[in-house]
C-alpha cells in the first residue's frame, strides 16, 4: 500500500484520486483517437464524451450511497475524494449518459466501438490506484501471490471487525490481490479488442463484447472480493444477479450480430 503520494500542511494527494483522474485522461485520449480514426464527427463525439463522464460520475456516486450513506456524498465531492466508487455504477451510468446525449443531439448510431478500447485501458490504470489505496481487497487465501495489508487499512479493519483477526494484529490475513486480477484482465481485454478493431460486421459489436467479457469476469471475481460480503440468505451478491443478466443480454446480442448469419448460411 502507498495511499498518499504527497502530503504537506495544506495539501494531500492520494494515490486513488491520482490514478482515477489519470484513467479518465488516458481513456479520453484513446476514445478521441478511435473516433477520429473511424471518421466520426468531432463535435458530436465530444458531446457524447461529456454525457459519458457526467453519467459515470452520477452512476458511481449513486451506487456509493449504499456504502457511504447519502449524507457523506456531497462532502466527498467537495474534497475530490474518489475512493470507494463502484466501477459497475460508473459503467451503467456512463452507458445511460451516452444514450441520453445521443438522443439529445439526434445521433442514431452506436458509439460503443470507440469506448470499447478506451474503458478497459482506463480501468486497468484506475485499479493501480485501488491497489495502492488499499480498497477492493480480496478474501483470505494461501496462494503464493496473496498479499497482506497493514494495520489501519480497509482489509485490516474489515477483518478485525468481523473477528477474523484479533485487535492486536498488525497486518491483515493474506488475501487475493483483486486489483491485480483486474489490471491483468483489463490489459488483456484491451489488447484483444485493440487487435480486433475493424473486423466486426455490425457497429457496436466491440462494445457488446466488452460488456459481456468484463461482466463474466466480474461475476466470478466477486467470489474472491472481500470488500463486499455475501448475503446471509443467498449464495450470490446482488450485483452478481445483475451481471448475469448483462452477460446474457450483451452476449446474445453479440452472437446475433456477429455469428448468427454464419450459422444460418
Amino acid at each position: 500500500m502507498y495511499p498518499i503520494i504527497y502530503q504537506s500542511d495544506t495539501l494531500i494527494i492520494d494515490a486513488y484520486s491520482v490514478f482515477f483522474l489519470l484513467a479518465w485522461m488516458v481513456g479520453g485520449v484513446v476514445f478521441y483517437r478511435e473516433f477520429r480514426r473511424m471518421g466520426w464527427e468531432l463535435e458530436q463525439m465530444l458531446f457524447v464524451m461529456v454525457g459519458a463522464i457526467v453519467g459515470a460520475v452520477i452512476g458511481s456516486y449513486f451506487f456509493n450511497v449504499f456504502f457511504a450513506g447519502f449524507e457523506e456524498v456531497p462532502e466527498r465531492i467537495r474534497a475530490l475524494d474518489f475512493a470507494g466508487k463502484t466501477v459497475l455504477g460508473g459503467i451503467a451510468g456512463g452507458f445511460m449518459g451516452v444514450e441520453l446525449a445521443k438522443k439529445k443531439i439526434g445521433y442514431p448510431h452506436s458509439t460503443g466501438d470507440a469506448f470499447a478500447v478506451a474503458i478497459p485501458l482506463g480501468h486497468a490504470i484506475g485499479r493501480i490506484g485501488c491497489l495502492l489505496g488499499g480498497c477492493c481487497f480480496g478474501t483470505p487465501c494461501t496462494l503464493p501471490w496473496a498479499i497482506t495489508y497493514p494495520e489501519g487499512s480497509m482489509a485490516h479493519l474489515t477483518q478485525m471487525v468481523t473477528g477474523i483477526i484479533p485487535e492486536t494484529a498488525i497486518t491483515s490475513l493474506a488475501v487475493h490481490p483483486a486489483p491485480v486480477y483486474e489490471i491483468i484482465f483489463n490489459l488483456a481485454l484491451f489488447g484483444y479488442l485493440w487487435q480486433k478493431r475493424g473486423s466486426y460486421k455490425v457497429r457496436g459489436s466491440s462494445f457488446r463484447l466488452y460488456l459481456a467479457a468484463y461482466g463474466l469476469f466480474r461475476f466470478f471475481e466477486e467470489f474472491v472480493r472481500g470488500d463486499s460480503p455475501f448475503p446471509v440468505d443467498g449464495f450470490l451478491k446482488a450485483p452478481q444477479w445483475l451481471l448475469l443478466m448483462a452477460v446474457a443480454y450483451f452476449g446474445w446480442r453479440y452472437y446475433q450480430n456477429e455469428y448468427k448469419v454464419k450459422v444460418e448460411n
